[in-house]
């Protein structure tokens, strides 16, 4: 009988945590960016971190669209087949 391991990120301590965040915040961002700092130099997340945000990137751009299909980018092309000599 293996016995389910209960979480302990309950409600009470997201809201703790996001109370020492907010009265801490210098202290919260420059952790932030020395991580994303260091993890930027190993090429495996770093390729994992682009294929998120270009998943992230195009269900966006999907959403903006509605269903649309996509708007044809550049000069139209001129249709030689009916031009005659």
């Amino acid at each position: 009988m293996e016995e389910e391991k209960k979480s302990t990120y309950t409600p009470s301590v997201k809201k703790a945590i996001l109370k020492h965040r907010a009265s801490h915040l210098e202290e919260y961002n420059e952790l932030c960016r020395n991580y994303y700092h260091k993890k930027k130099n190993d090429p495996e997340w770093l390729e994992k971190w682009r294929e998120k945000c270009r998943k992230a990137n195009e269900r966006y751009r999907e959403k903006k669209r509605e269903g649309q299909e996509p708007k044809k980018r550049g000069r139209p092309r001129k249709d030689l087949g009916e031009t005659e000599n």
